[in-house]
């Protein structure tokens, strides 16, 4: 029998990116896998398998789940889907650390946060008899960071839901909701925050908007450390930062979008550029080793800091047509890599060859 820490599990409409992988990967491992199926939980989750509901509202994993292990001798077999392990854990416990971006990014985390999520790494990285990773930049960054056994390390990529569920009629009522126009705007989705590297993204905007004064920039997600400070600088009507935006309104805004662009400096996996291709709209990133591993040939890359490069790309983009074919030729074969029915196939795979 698999054990699965279903703690992180959510179906609510604002999930974290931990919470969206959770829910996907533990419905398709539930659909796979039926019979071989309990979920540990602080709550009933309505899925068809048997399930040990532990409730507990704080240090949950650490205290409840460490003392079900304690005395629930048949759990022996168990999958962390979100990078901390209990203190008390099975002898073939598989967990899953999605990225270490508090090392790269300390000052975009609280001290506490910083402390923990490293602690929790550390311990993860000792104890694990298996830990899956999204990407080899996270691969390399355990090892690089940790000194982490490479042996025991396995790249799983992220699966991908398409986000194409709306009307065009809807569609176009958002726009006008945000005073934008098909076609018109460039589109960041994600955190506002330092690490996403939004002020390179804004210099390199007001350079093409002085030549193409008719298109905005749409700054989409919430904010996150130094996000209000980005913000604040960038004093110009062209620039929409529209908050937290539900799945519905960003489908309408990337649909209608000219470009998509991701100038992060670090990402563990880099799932909107996936919601970008499935959308079939043009791509520009930041060279890093994710967006590379991720879009290759759908994007152009430049360097995270070189804001004549990206000027100039968007530049590009709104000029050539032809380029904004070839760069969105080949979203639908990406696409099928990063399928959740694969990604539930090989994580079952492992846990099997743990149990």
């Amino acid at each position: 029998m698999i054990f699965i820490d279903a703690s992180r599990y959510s179906n609510t409409s604002q999930k974290t990116g931990v919470e969206n992988y959770s829910f996907f990967l533990i419905n398709e491992l539930v659909r796979l896998a039926p019979s071989e199926i309990t979920l540990i939980s602080p709550r009933k989750i309505n899925l068809p398998v048997p399930q040990i509901v532990i409730p507990f509202k704080r240090l949950w994993t650490q205290f409840r789940l460490s003392l079900t292990v304690i005395k629930n001798k048949k759990i022996n077999n168990i999958f962390i889907p979100s990078h901390v392990m209990p203190v008390i854990y099975p002898e073939n416990t598989t967990i899953t650390i999605h990225d270490v971006a508090f090392k790269r990014f300390p000052k975009s985390y609280g001290r506490l946060s910083r402390w923990y999520l490293s602690w929790g790494t550390k311990f993860a990285v000792k104890h694990a008899k298996t830990i899956i990773v999204p990407s080899m930049t996270t691969k390399e960054d355990l090892i690089k960071f940790y000194k982490a056994d490479h042996k025991k390390i396995h790249v799983i990529p992220l699966g991908y839901k398409s986000i194409k569920r709306t009307d065009e009629k809807f569609r176009v009522s958002r726009l006008k909701y945000y005073g934008l126009e098909s076609k018109k705007y460039f589109l960041f989705l994600g955190r506002v925050e330092a690490k996403k590297n939004i002020s390179t993204l804004i210099k390199a905007f007001q350079s093409v908007s002085s030549e193409f004064p008719d298109i905005k920039l749409v700054l989409a997600g919430k904010t996150g450390v130094g996000g209000d400070e980005i913000l604040k600088s960038a004093k110009d009507k062209r620039i929409v930062a529209t908050g937290y935006v539900t799945d519905a309104d960003k489908e309408a805004l990337l649909m209608n979008s000219l470009c998509f662009v991701f100038p992060s400096l670090f990402e563990g996996f880099g799932l909107p550029l996936l919601e970008a291709m499935d959308t079939g709209i043009p791509i520009i990133a930041s060279k890093i080793p994710t967006s590379y591993e991720l879009a290759k040939q759908n994007a152009l890359f430049f360097k995270p800091f070189d804001t004549d490069a990206l000027a100039h790309f968007m530049k590009m983009v709104i000029t050539d047509e032809n380029l904004k074919k070839k760069l969105t030729a080949n979203h639908s074969e990406t696409l099928k890599k990063y399928s959740w029915k694969r990604c539930a196939k090989e994580t079952l795979s492992l846990l099997k060859t743990n149990g």
